[in-house]
């Protein structure tokens, strides 16, 4: 099927945005905040605003509160973007320190728990020493120029987080317990957690929406938590920073919250993210 819709430009757009239902007092601002951020991206904002009707705003909804919503959710991911990069840096701190301490320097096929994922370790590595060379890193010129091994921490600090995330899926159980108990978890644990982690770096680094949006998959979190938790929506991931971030780090990404939380008061539903009820109390005992 060919899409036969015409394009249109923002005055049009501003048209069938009142035509739907949306209070628009000023066309000349509603154009500014359409120009900022686009017509396409601004409708997924319109999703958690709709009424019974398909695509008909409910009464009273302005296009001011749909871009308010908008800035909370950009403001939700800068931070969590931080809050991830770190967790990343501490995940790869952990594995090299000790798969370099079991293993040695460079990893063998032992570590893993099939051959075939050796292989594909393999593969993904020399991609990265291929695309870190292309950067014009100089310590990869280094090993390239003066070894024919690369150490696992060098592999790891040219990986992305979806592959280092695949690295710890594909170790064999031994050495995932050894890398869990620095987290003070079961082996199954950081698996599930690196691939969330994953998953909502790169929501962040490609500016999606985490406002009215499941997550595609399930936080695993101990039984202790999971009523509080245990949910497919943003605020389960709450829990995988306080887990994976030092205990320094998290703080200052819940006091970030928390001010985020004062910024915007109830001209946000805190719910389409899936906080709880006095969650920043319950997240500071975490502690």
């Amino acid at each position: 099927m060919s899409y036969n819709r015409k394009a249109t430009n923002y005055k049009e757009q501003i048209n069938i945005l009142k035509q739907r239902g949306l209070t628009i007092r000023d066309d000349h601002a509603a154009e500014s905040i359409l120009k900022s951020i686009g017509y396409f991206r601004f409708k997924g904002y319109c999703l958690t605003s709709y009424g019974p009707i398909k695509e008909a705003f409910r009464p009273g909804i302005t296009i001011d509160q749909i871009y308010r919503i908008y800035q909370f959710d950009s403001d939700i991911r800068a931070l969590t973007m931080k809050a991830c990069q770190r967790a990343e840096v501490r995940f790869k701190s952990i594995m090299g320190m000790e798969l370099a301490l079991k293993y040695g320097p460079v990893l063998p096929k032992m570590a893993f728990y099939e051959a075939n994922s050796f292989i594909e370790w393999k593969k993904r590595t020399k991609k990265a020493h291929d695309q870190g060379s292309a950067r014009s890193e100089m310590y990869v010129h280094n090993y390239r120029d003066n070894y024919h091994e690369w150490p696992i921490w060098v592999d790891l600090e040219l990986s992305t987080l979806g592959n280092t995330s695949m690295l710890y899926s594909w170790l064999n159980t031994d050495m995932k317990k050894i890398i869990a108990k620095r987290y003070g978890v079961y082996y199954t644990y950081p698996q599930n957690w690196a691939h969330m982690l994953t998953i909502i770096r790169n929501t962040c680094a490609h500016n999606s929406r985490f406002y009215g949006r499941l997550l595609p998959l399930g936080v695993a979190v101990p039984k202790k938590y999971q009523s509080y938790f245990g949910q497919h929506t943003y605020f389960s991931m709450i829990f995988v920073l306080f887990k994976m971030l030092e205990p320094k780090d998290f703080a200052s990404y819940l006091h970030g919250l928390y001010a985020i939380s004062k910024k915007y008061g109830d001209e946000v539903e805190w719910q389409q993210l899936g906080f709880q009820t006095n969650w920043y109390n319950y997240c500071l005992k975490m502690f």
